[in-house]
Parts: structure tokens; sequence; C-alpha cells
């Protein structure tokens, strides 16, 4: 069987970036369910801005992790 190195570190590399854009994936889930703990603490007026900010970041990582999994 003929191993191929940089075809090899190649498919290692892809490997560790989806791993660590799934870590990514978890940690956005982390701050949507932070922001919500937050949100029945503090009254804030700018609560719909962060609110907003945060599914945004969600979804962004989300997005990007799909991506990754496409193109790589």
């Amino acid at each position: 069987m003929n191993i191929d190195i940089p075809t090899l570190a190649a498919s290692i590399l892809k490997i560790f970036v989806l791993l660590g854009l799934g870590v990514y994936g978890v940690f956005a889930v982390v701050i949507v369910r932070q922001e919500y703990l937050m949100a029945h603490v503090l009254e804030e007026t700018f609560e719909p801005v962060l609110h907003l900010l945060v599914y945004i970041h969600l979804a962004a990582a989300v997005g990007v992790f799909f991506l990754a999994i496409v193109l790589l």
C-alpha cells in the first residue's frame, strides 16, 4: 500500500479543522444558553438586540461548519 505523506497530512489537518469548528459550534450553543439565563435574571433595554446577535452568531457558526464540510 502506497501512503502519500502530503495527502495524509492534509487529511489529518482537515479532520482537526472540522473538530475545532465543531467545538466552536458547541461554544455557540453555550452562548445561546447563557444569554437565555441572563435574560431571565437581568431586564435590559438592549436585550432584543443581544438576543438577535446571539442567534446570528449561532447561525454563522453552524453555517461555517457545514461550509467547511462541503469544501473540505
